[in-house]
């Protein structure tokens, strides 16, 4: 069991990893793009969202990598904050996150004023200080993007669920298999079979985990991989952007504390309203 579960080298190594990536990712990749997004060559845009879009593919090859070497880093990530671990899905990002965030710019798509069914006619032009092809990117958004959306999030409905099922099931089998092979020789008085039994147990168990987190990394590259094939190269760039920026946001420490303080303020109102 000390095998399994004493690698706090590696551990610490792949939290190296993430500070680097994420770092790599806010001040070089992010502001890449975004000069690019404000150029004029659609040429350059393209190989910078081509980069980004690598950056978060080979996060995820790192991370199958981490879950083979030792997979019980990933169950308990203290790299993580309060904002991040509600997001979390067998080790990382939930894949439904990627396809929220095109739905957030489809539903914000801009309208022509002389749409006067469309309710939406007189929100002002999105992105309005970017060219006008990054402007309206999603502006004209055909219909076959949205089933694109339909399809992954139907297709991810039914993994997602399978997947949590087959780790709520090991986990349970898990349970199981400890505690009767350890009272079964503890009752023999044999520790030397309980240490073996209660490894192998361990190890089946860990086996599991670790095919389970492999497939929903496939899940989440899958996914990113539908997404930049279904959208041009300006709606890409908006959206690994979107992404992008949506990471950082949740590890910025005055959004960290204005909801660490919002958690506060409901316990303090509640003991001023029990104290009268």
């Amino acid at each position: 069991m000390l095998k399994v579960f004493g690698r706090q080298k590696q551990s610490r190594a792949f939290k190296e990893y993430y500070f680097e990536w994420f770092n790599t990712l806010k001040k070089n990749l992010l502001p890449l793009l975004r000069r690019s997004i404000a150029g004029e060559s659609p040429t350059i845009l393209s190989s910078h969202v081509e980069m980004l879009h690598q950056h978060f593919q080979s996060y995820y090859h790192a991370l199958d990598a981490a879950a083979t070497t030792d997979p019980t880093q990933l169950l308990s990530q203290d790299w993580r904050n309060s904002l991040e671990k509600p997001l979390l899905w067998l080790a990382d990002l939930h894949p439904f996150l990627f396809t929220n965030l095109v739905r957030s710019f489809l539903h914000q798509q801009y309208r022509p004023e002389t749409d006067q069914n469309n309710p939406r006619r007189h929100l002002p032009l999105p992105f309005p200080d970017r060219p006008w092809q990054v402007a309206l990117a999603w502006s004209n958004s055909s219909d076959s993007l949205t089933a694109c959306m339909d399809q992954i999030e139907c297709r991810l409905r039914h993994i997602v669920t399978t997947l949590s099922d087959r780790l709520k099931c090991a986990e349970s089998a898990f349970m199981e298999c400890v505690v009767g092979n350890w009272f079964q020789c503890w009752e023999e008085q044999n520790i030397a079979a309980a240490k073996e039994a209660v490894g192998a147990d361990v190890k089946a168990h860990m086996e599991e985990v670790v095919s389970v987190v492999l497939y929903a990394n496939r899940v989440r590259r899958s996914v990113l991989v539908d997404i930049m094939s279904a959208t041009t190269v300006y709606q890409a760039a908006l959206f690994l952007e979107g992404l992008a920026q949506f990471l950082i946001g949740f590890r910025e420490q005055d959004l960290l504390n204005a909801v660490e303080q919002c958690k506060v303020l409901p316990h303090a109102k509640h003991s001023r309203t029990s104290s009268h």
